[in-house]
């Protein structure tokens, strides 16, 4: 039985999405992730925020920053990863940034 002869216009299409597809895996792939500091500094933020921060005992316990410092981390961590933009809101009032 001869085989059906291949469309090259069909042929062009396909290896054109096959490029763009694997051009999309590459670009994901050196995109920065959060780790577990992150998301540990995320949660301790939005959990805080509420009451207008933690006391300062808290950030040196949980991680050994003064508030100064997880503040400026936290605001670093938002500007890489980003975050909601209720959270956002929040988040500026009980963090307020320095310049």
């Amino acid at each position: 039985m001869p085989s059906p002869k291949s469309d090259p216009l069909e042929v062009r299409r396909y290896r054109r999405w096959r490029d763009r597809r694997r051009e999309a895996e590459r670009h994901r792939a050196r995109q920065p992730r959060p780790g577990k500091e992150v998301d540990d500094i995320l949660d301790f933020a939005r959990t805080w925020a509420p009451f207008g921060g933690p006391p300062e005992e808290e950030t040196l316990v949980n991680f050994g920053m003064c508030p100064t410092r997880f503040t400026e981390r936290l605001w670093q961590v938002i500007g890489e990863f980003g975050c909601g933009r209720a959270d956002e809101t929040q988040l500026k009032r009980a963090y307020p940034q320095h310049e």
